[in-house]
């Protein structure tokens, strides 16, 4: 058992476990209506979930308030939601259970963005020692489960727009370490110098985003790390009625051309308020764990995975969902 200690500063987050019986009862609908369950290509057809709302409304249930409450709290934003084990006979079968069941989750409280590979209402990503050293040999960064991911919110880039998704999901198949740590989240509510730094930088200020590349291996075989693109978007932005988001992925590279001058510490001071003088919830990460989130109105991060387990075929497996809800926040 990983035993996690938590600092002063850090608040446990918010946990709520499905029903065995209400996941099994899912998967019984799933197969009744001819859907076989042999692996996630088949959620390729992005009309299954469309096709079964009365099924994912019973699934979620017994959560649906626990959910909705936490992402709608300014000072929440974030909740794990736990698969059950035991879904299936074999280690395979019940493992792509566990993962159609945390998308249909996904799907009750967001539109997901389909994968623009496999048209899925996810991503999938995977890891592992050979995919980790092709991108470390790349230079790239933030890539690994041993490296450490600061933190940020998440972007979409559609139609050459930059969005801010409002909500995430990411779904951990597999974690093969002993030592996962947390997953932390800060809301916007708790960091003392949200409005100091939105000042600072400027509201709706364009700035050059060097986006970092994640590793995707469609055939989870071979890994295909992508170049860096630069991309333009403001840090903080807001609209005539007062919402508002903030866009930190990636690596700021300097103002956007025309944008005037430009202090690289205001970036770098306003990273190192976030880890190191707010307050922050933090849940534990393991394996068939669903963290839903508010990417409107907080910063994740997670701690590096330590002591990894030998001889095995991948690292850590993990799909994750951008909501098509959010604001257009640039172009």
């Amino acid at each position: 058992m990983n035993i996690v200690t938590m600092p002063e500063r850090y608040r446990a987050g918010p946990a709520v476990t499905l029903p065995f019986d209400a996941c099994r009862e899912f998967i019984d609908a799933l197969a009744a209506s001819g859907i076989a369950l042999s692996s996630l290509d088949v959620l390729k057809t992005s009309g299954i979930f469309d096709a079964h709302r009365t099924a994912i409304d019973h699934l979620t249930v017994d959560l649906y308030m626990a959910v909705h409450d936490s992402l709608d709290d300014p000072h929440c934003g974030i909740i794990a939601v736990d698969i059950p084990q035991g879904l299936a006979t074999t280690a395979t079968a019940d493992a792509v259970m566990g993962a159609v069941v945390a998308a249909a989750v996904a799907t009750r409280f967001m539109t997901p963005a389909l994968d623009v590979r496999n048209g899925t209402p996810f991503t999938l990503y995977t890891a592992s020692s050979r995919n980790e050293a092709q991108l470390k040999q790349a230079g790239l960064k933030f890539f690994s489960p041993t490296e450490k991911l600061g933190f940020h919110t998440d972007g979409l880039i559609r139609n050459d727009a930059i969005y801010v998704p409002r909500y995430l999901a990411l779904y951990n198949i597999l974690i093969a370490y002993r030592q996962p740590g947390n997953f932390y989240w800060v809301p916007f509510s708790l960091w003392s110098e949200f409005q100091h730094y939105g000042e600072q930088l400027g509201w709706n200020v364009p700035y050059r985003f060097a986006m970092t590349p994640i590793v995707y291996t469609g055939s989870m075989e071979q890994a295909a790390p992508p170049a860096p693109r630069l991309i333009e978007a403001p840090i903080f932005w807001r609209d005539e009625t007062g919402q508002s988001a903030v866009f930190l992925n990636g690596e700021v590279a300097g103002p956007a051309p025309g944008a005037g001058q430009f202090d690289m510490g205001q970036v770098i001071g306003m990273k190192e308020s976030i880890t190191g003088r707010s307050l922050r919830l933090a849940l534990p990460q393991r394996a068939r764990r669903l963290f839903l989130m508010n990417n409107t109105a907080g910063f994740h991060a997670r701690d590096i995975f330590a002591d990894p387990i030998a001889d095995v075929r991948y690292t850590r497996a993990f799909i994750r969902s951008v909501s098509l809800e959010g604001p257009r926040i640039y172009n």
